[in-house]
């Protein structure tokens, strides 16, 4: 593949995470914030719906994973997916940030942001979830799997760094003061910069979910695919480095996710230095140099060694930011940069569990294993929304006060700093328990993919003429190895047509 197409199929496929996580950004930063300062709710009520609508659809990352496993289109399993869910998910950016008065009804006005953020939940799945799944079939060159994966980390912090640094000046300006409007006009440019994106991600990429088939057959392993919903989750749950990496990136997202939606809070009334959020929040950026690094660490160090370096590093960084207004930006540097590694590595490592359950068990469903970040990242919203949440009402947080008690402090400082902290820490434990070893996952990958190389150029020397004999006629060998290769294919062709 050359350069430019390498480069077009890294740019499309971030512009996919960069898309989804515009919108993430925003409600990760600021929709609890906007819930309880501009529309005056209640955290607790706020953190309870954040909870609530995670168990509710917590787990259709899995049934949307299905879906991708049992999809037959022209445009591949995963890629419709863009188009199908991307537009929707800008429609509903612009209604989350939608709030009619209702007459000043508050009841009406908490079902409307109830039923809008539950929509948007379930939409946000269908459009994500197809991101992690399409990765193993863009190619089969585990190097460019981790660089796809570095490219969508880079495009969405760049993405996620100007939302962070430009989202509160906007507002303002495009408000003209009354903030309520200023979140509306804004959501409308962020749900069309959404829809524009995926839009460009579907006509780029291009999966080719022949591959795995070809390599099994190359092999002589006949990969069990098409599966009921009952034996995908039984097949996932005996991969286990699927399940201890399941675990840490629910872990992950709910300490990211309570850290971001805390941040503005630690600055506006811990540090009380309200004017540097938006600053703060565009360090975002740097992130970008840990996306970039991941590459060159994974050719050095195991995936598994990766993360845990990256975990600990961010422990260091959150443990600087207590002590001072230098520090504070010091602090986030280094942790932001060791989550941009953290995110990199964990979106390769599915990949690798991916590989690993068709290598070792003979599984071919990316789908169900790829579902993990969005299973993760829904679980983490809710959990960590509702921890926040809930620890700003223990603290007694007062949104009307401009200086906030000692206990509300207290709690603010908490889910910012020390529990992100442990929950990290937390994960690196578990990592311990994980023994996947990609490089050998990768060897035989490499191996299957020589072997159906060989199996190709065999085929196409069936069809020389014979050096004696008649030269238009093949040999009698050739005619039965080129028909036993053509019956393979065939079959292996009616198998991916089955449906389940």
């Amino acid at each position: 593949m050359k350069n430019w197409h390498l480069w077009k199929q890294r740019v499309s496929y971030g512009a996919t995470d960069m898309a989804g996580n515009l919108i993430w950004q925003i409600v990760g930063l600021y929709l609890l914030f906007y819930y309880t300062t501009v529309l005056k709710i209640s955290p607790a009520f706020v953190g309870t719906l954040f909870l609530v609508v995670r168990v509710i659809d917590a787990f259709d990352g899995l049934f949307f994973g299905y879906l991708i496993d049992h999809t037959h289109s022209k445009y591949g399993k995963s890629r419709p997916y863009f188009l199908w869910f991307g537009i929707p998910l800008g429609l509903l950016t612009m209604l989350l940030f939608f709030n009619p008065s209702f007459g000043g009804s508050k009841v009406f006005q908490l079902t409307w942001i109830s039923i809008v953020y539950t929509l948007f939940s379930l939409v946000y799945s269908g459009a994500n979830t197809p991101i992690t799944a399409i990765l193993p079939a863009l190619t089969n060159d585990p190097d460019e799997r981790t660089n796809l994966a570095s490219a969508r980390m880079v495009m969405t912090n760049i993405g996620t760094a100007v939302i962070g640094a430009i989202s509160l000046p906007m507002v303002a300006k495009l408000g003209g003061g009354n903030s309520q409007l200023g979140w509306s006009i804004w959501a409308v440019i962020i749900g069309l910069v959404i829809m524009a994106l995926f839009t460009v991600a579907f006509l780029n990429l291009h999966e080719n979910d022949e591959l795995p088939v070809e390599e099994a057959e190359a092999e002589g392993i006949q990969l069990q695919s098409h599966l009921s919903v009952k034996d995908s989750l039984k097949g996932a749950i005996k991969n286990k480095p699927w399940v201890i990496l399941s675990i840490c990136f629910i872990l992950l997202q709910t300490f990211w996710v309570i850290r971001m939606q805390t941040a503005v809070y630690y600055l506006t009334y811990v540090y009380r230095r309200a004017d540097l959020v938006g600053a703060f929040n565009g360090l975002i950026i740097v992130a970008v140099l840990g996306n970039l690094a991941v590459p060159l660490l994974s050719k050095f160090m195991k995936h598994r060694n990766v993360m845990i370096v990256s975990l600990t590093t961010f422990a260091i960084g959150e443990a600087l930011m207590p002590m001072g207004v230098t520090f504070l930006f010091i602090g986030t540097v280094v942790a932001t940069i060791a989550m941009g590694a953290a995110f990199s590595i964990s979106f390769v490592m599915i990949a690798d569990t991916v590989e690993y359950s068709r290598s070792e068990m003979h599984i071919d469903e990316p789908g169900i294993l790829s579902s993990v970040p969005m299973v993760g990242a829904k679980l983490g919203m809710g959990l960590g929304g509702a921890l926040a949440g809930w620890i700003l009402s223990w603290g007694g947080f007062n949104a009307d006060a401009k200086v906030q008690g000692a206990k509300a402090v207290t709690a603010i400082s908490t889910s910012f700093i020390w529990l992100p902290v442990i929950l990290a820490l937390g994960i690196v434990v578990i990592l311990q328990f994980y023994k996947l070893n990609e490089k050998e996952v990768a060897s035989a990958v490499r191996a299957a993919a020589a072997k159906v190389e060989a199996l190709k150029d065999q085929a196409t020397d069936t069809t020389t003429p014979a050096a004696s004999g008649d030269p238009t006629t093949p040999t009698v060998a050739a005619t039965k190895d080129q028909a036993a290769d053509t019956n393979a294919k065939d079959k292996a062709k009616d198998d991916l047509e089955t449906e389940d």
